[in-house]
């Protein structure tokens, strides 16, 4: 069944005739899948009639049912009249949808499914229909259909068709000449096109329509366009979304890649199978060291075009020494490489299975999961689409995958002599083209295993006075391999021999950096830690560094990382066991002070105003911060969290719990930031044992703080009080109270959180008392917005309203925007609880910008719904489907988790007809009495991450106890890592 009205009402293509059948069927598609009161059907078809109408109603109901053909898809109930449509049935619905989707996708998607999506109007909505409910949602449809042109040309724009829109937006404006967003469309296009002064005339023609029609400037966005022109400067549409990530993993492939036709052949047949009914996935399997790496790498980067989605690349580390990452580790990595921000990755290990395989769902990916050791490592990191193409290699036959999931394997062998010979004369050069008994010789010694044939040839290049002869009697020396190279227990694959003579003719620095990288407990390490572990100056380390890759004895990967293959790893480890106690703990702790003194670098460009750490009495290093931005402060900590969490343990297991409590300590504002929340706690349990066990007592209060901070954030709450009371008693015990002061203020925020609101009062005034005390100004500013949320929750407004305009004063004063634009959100909801919807919507468009400004997007999308709440208690529908849809933007591009709830409550708004109908919807879980229209944190968390989307469309009831809870992980002091 096929229903459409946009346009003369039809239906299966079939235009339906008679004015009463009509208004009759238009009514019923406006409500459609909801009861239509009869009362309500008389009044629309015969309005202000009176007689038998209920008996002419039900003859025109009898009619429809007969031309649609299927009574049971028109019936009757106690609440009237019902027609049920099913999805994708009814145009208006798909257009929407789409439309909807469009917003949310890159800008070539959004052309194709914006041009779907108006490629269905065939004329005006509901057209012919002279009922007043029809002509309302006649007029939201149309409203709804200008703004996916804006969108379909502001997608064009971004995809490069600025020189084609011209002569469509001038035509746009013609008919629609107060759209400011066509106008602003029109500048760019122009500007883009090189037409810079015909883009200010467009300008300077729309201000003067403007003033002489309407008597109001242009909009910000229009002013801001003409002043980036003007100055010569890049212009982006207002409100375009971030870029589209497109995740490109995986490594470069080897040099003189030899073989493996009928492989990579057969990976191309399992790649054309994948999406019909065989499992779209394939298991590569051999021995340590046959190529599975190299084979999946080459035949993934010559199919990259196959997947404009992007490629993602994991190492399982099956066979290595250290831990493997576990699932959940490897997903929130996949996440982030598909663009989901930390704050919205889910904390669990299904959840986040489940948001990697809704990712996934819709492109088309490669997943290259390397070096898995066992099924359990490869099924949760599985996607199910068809759309995507997943390949493991193990060492392991992995017969589960292969049984139970569907799996099919390739089994990669040792290479044919032929290969083998072709191999080793390409790597090490002219010298061996008169020696094919010896090369046969050294392919024997290496069993035809591509990894120590790569090795053994650069042993041979790196010395020139010796002949492939003298290197096949060198590697005959059995008892210098390695013991077993296989799993599988094949004696004739140990290569310990080949991995010996590499390292014996580095010079020496290389030599001892490969020996001393064996006791990096990690996996992976950059030049400036190597120069650190080595206590060499920078270019000595990248020196050695460079020796160790030319040797094929590490490579080096993205972004400057060194790692090696895990049996080489395991013969830098072996060769580490014989180091001197002396000089392994100089060697470690030189590392471990790299990465503290790192990260408080790090932690500078990130928030120069967190509290200083004290470091008299640790090493000076040697090398400077690898980064001079606040991004790239950011990006090294992404790359080196898992390092660093393992520098925490080790450090705490060497006995260097001066070093394990200053870096756990100085990471929780890292931790803070990007919420992640288990390398939190795990690192600051680790720490607070170390400091009590040395009695370092001021670290442990610290310590203890952030503990506390770290379940409030999880919802933790009753475990986060017992910190915040243990802390408090360590601080007293110290006579610190000024740590005092901030622990009483993160105890009042889990305490106002849980309602408990006399406690929280108390705990928020003891705190100001102490910032004031003090001399603490940021410190005053926060407990003063805290304290005046608290009061407006209590409808205690006057209170509330002395201390948030204190609270305002002040931290304008001091130019504390950061806190600023917390207290103004809070100020709005003051003011929206008294009824004052205007000075709400001021304050919060001054707390939008500044969260703008500080690039927040997860507290724009906020702001955002709370600006479409007052919009929608105002009735001003549009404009709060705007600020919806704005938000929508936000979150998509983000991958925050209220974007679902943001696209439900536009559903339901545009099926109900009013954006405030979403009041009680069952796609948004209402928190229950005393909450308002938004229940929000300056984090999400497990707890509350269903309630960070507005849950009430219009203003809600008073007493919202949900205000930005701002607290600080420790004050600013220079007692840090001394004794207490």
């Amino acid at each position: 069944m096929e229903f459409e009205v946009l346009g003369p009402i039809r239906i299966r293509s079939v235009t339906v005739t008679g004015r009463m059948q009509r208004i009759l069927l238009g009514t019923l598609l406006a409500n459609a899948n909801h009861d239509v009161p009869a009362s309500a059907l008389v009044d629309v078809l015969w309005p202000g009639e009176a007689g038998d109408s209920a008996s002419k109603l039900y003859l025109h109901v009898h009619k429809l049912r007969r031309r649609l053909g299927e009574p049971d898809r028109l019936v009757s109930g106690e609440g009237g009249y019902h027609l049920r449509v099913l999805p994708g049935e009814l145009d208006a619905q798909r257009f929407e949808s789409l439309v909807d989707e469009a917003a949310a996708s890159d800008p070539r998607r959004c052309v194709e499914l914006s041009r779907e999506a108006l490629g269905l109007w065939r004329g005006e909505p509901y057209d012919g229909l002279d009922s007043p409910e029809l002509a309302e949602r006649a007029r939201r449809l149309t409203e709804r259909r200008l703004a996916a042109i804006e969108t379909l040309c502001q997608a064009e724009l971004a995809d490069g068709g600025h020189s084609s829109l011209v002569d469509e937006l001038t035509e746009l404006i013609r008919r629609h000449p107060f759209r400011e967003r066509l106008h602003e469309l029109l500048m760019i296009a122009l500007y883009r096109a090189g037409r810079r002064t015909a883009a200010l005339a467009v300008y300077r023609a729309a201000r003067r329509l403007f003033v002489e029609e309407l008597g109001i400037e242009p909009g910000p966005e229009l002013r801001e366009a003409e002043r980036r022109i003007l100055a010569g400067q890049p212009v982006e549409p207002a409100g375009s979304p971030a870029p589209v990530v497109v995740p490109s993993e995986l490594p470069r492939t080897v040099r003189n890649f030899v073989g493996r036709t009928a492989e990579l052949s057969e990976l191309d047949d399992q790649l054309a199978q994948s999406g019909r009914d065989s499992a779209p996935v394939c298991v590569v399997v051999g021995t340590a060291g046959v190529g599975k790496t190299a084979t999946v790498v080459r035949w993934g980067n010559r199919v990259r075009p196959r997947f404009p989605d992007g490629q993602l690349y994991v190492d399982l580390r099956g066979y290595g020494p250290e831990q493997p990452p576990s699932a959940a580790n490897v997903l929130e990595g996949f996440l982030q490489a598909l663009g989901v921000e930390g704050p919205a990755i889910p904390r669990d290990l299904p959840a986040r299975a489940a948001r990697f395989r809704a990712l996934a769902a819709r492109r088309r990916l490669l997943v290259v999961l390397d070096n898995a050791r066992t099924c359990e490592q490869v099924r949760p990191l599985l996607p199910m689409s068809s759309s995507c193409h997943v390949v493991v290699t193990s060492r392991d036959s992995l017969a589960g995958l292969v049984a139970r999931d569907g799996a099919n394997r390739i089994v990669l062998r040792r290479l044919p002599s032929s290969d083998a010979r072709e191999l080793f004369r390409g790597l090490a050069g002219e010298r061996t083209d008169d020696a094919a008994d010896a090369i046969e010789k050294v392919v024997r010694q290496c069993v035809r295993l591509p990894l120590a044939l790569r090795v053994a040839a650069e042993i041979f290049r790196a010395r020139d006075n010796i002949s492939v002869a003298d290197l096949a009697a060198e590697l005959a020396d059995e008892h210098r391999r390695l013991d077993l190279m296989d799993a599988d227990g094949d004696a004739h694959t140990a290569i310990r021999s080949v991995f010996s003579r590499s390292v014996h003719h580095l010079p020496p620095s290389a030599a001892r950096l490969f020996v001393l990288w064996g006791l990096h407990p990690g996996h992976d390490l950059t030049a400036p830690a190597f120069a650190a572990l080595s206590g060499e100056d920078l270019r000595t380390a990248q020196r050695a560094l460079d020796a160790l890759t030319r040797s094929h004895l590490v490579e080096e990967g993205f972004a400057g990382r060194y790692r090696t293959h895990d049996l080489l790893r395991a013969y830098a480890r072996e060769l580490a066991d014989e180091v001197g106690p002396a000089c392994r703990e100089a060697a470690l702790r030189r590392l471990f002070v790299w990465f503290l003194r790192t990260v408080i670098a790090a932690r500078a460009f990130v928030d120069p105003k967190a509290r200083v750490i004290d470091l008299s009495g640790v090493e000076e290093t040697r090398t400077e911060a690898p980064f001079h931005t606040r991004e790239d402060a950011l990006a090294w900590f992404a790359a080196e969290r898992a390092n660093l969490v393992t520098v925490v343990r080790t450090a705490a297991e060497q006995g260097a719990d001066d070093l394990c409590c200053l870096l756990a300590a100085a990471l929780m504002r890292l931790f803070y930031l990007t919420k992640n929340w288990d390398d939190w706690l795990v690192t600051h349990e680790i720490a607070v044992t170390a400091a009590r066990r040395s009695g370092r007592r001021v670290d442990e209060a610290y310590l203890l703080l952030g503990l506390g901070i770290a379940h409030d954030d999880v919802g933790g709450f009753e475990k986060a009080i017992g910190y915040f009371r243990t802390t408090a008693e360590v601080f007293h015990e110290l006579g610190n109270r000024h740590g005092q002061a901030w622990t009483l203020n993160n105890l009042g925020v889990t305490q106002d959180s849980m309602g408990r609101f006399a406690e929280a009062a108390g705990s928020y005034t003891a705190a100001l008392e102490m910032f004031q005390a003090g001399g603490d100004g940021h410190g005053e500013g926060i407990a003063l917005n805290n304290l005046g949320d608290l009061r407006r929750q209590q409808r205690l407004f006057d209170d509330a309203l002395r201390h948030l305009r204190d609270a305002v004063e002040l931290q304008r004063s001091s130019g504390d925007r950061t806190s600023l634009r917390f207290t103004l959100r809070t100020l709005g909801d003051l003011y929206r609880d008294m009824g004052l919807r205007e000075q709400a919507s001021e304050e919060y468009r001054n707390a939008l910008a500044i969260t703008r400004e500080l690039d927040d997007r997860w507290g724009s999308a906020r702001l955002l719904v709370q600006l479409a709440d007052l919009s929608a208690a105002a009735g001003r529908e549009t404009e709060a489907r705007d600020h919806l849809h704005e938000a929508l933007g936000l979150c998509t591009a983000s991958g925050d988790p209220i974007a679902e709830k943001i696209r439900a409550r536009l559903g339901f708004s545009d099926q109900a007809g009013s954006a405030s109908a979403v009041a009680g919807s069952p796609d948004l879980p209402d928190p229950g009495p005393g909450h308002g229209a938004l229940r929000r944190r300056p984090t999400p968390t497990r707890t509350g991450a269903d309630r960070t989307v507005g849950v009430r469309g219009g203003l809600g009831p008073p007493g919202d106890t949900t205000k930005p809870h701002l607290r600080e992980d420790a004050p600013a002091s220079t007692e840090v890592g001394q004794r207490g």
